[in-house]
């Protein structure tokens, strides 16, 4: 296991390969935590707050919902909006 130096304004340098197993790069983001004396760091991906919405349980039930009702024929692609309305009311 490779040691590092904590260096000015507390930087440390992650080491090459650890960096590839774990496919960080410059501009990645990390979380930071202390366990039990242990920092643990990990990347994270930052979604943007207007896309938030997307990732909420309710939103991944509804886009499951809808991956199922397409795989057994109970959707359609429509290309105006007034046909999707008429179906959606039949």
């Amino acid at each position: 296991m490779p040691l590092v130096k904590v260096k000015n304004k507390y930087q440390i340098v992650i080491p090459e390969d650890v960096r590839k197993r774990l496919k960080v790069a410059i501009g990645d983001t990390l979380e930071i935590e202390e366990k039990n004396g242990v920092l643990v760091i990990r990347p994270v991906i930052v979604v943007d707050k207007s896309q938030a919405y997307f990732w909420t349980d309710e939103w991944q039930k509804g886009e499951k919902e809808a991956e199922e009702a397409k795989k057994k024929g109970k959707s359609r692609d429509f290309k105006k909006a007034d046909e999707a309305v008429k179906w959606l009311r039949s």
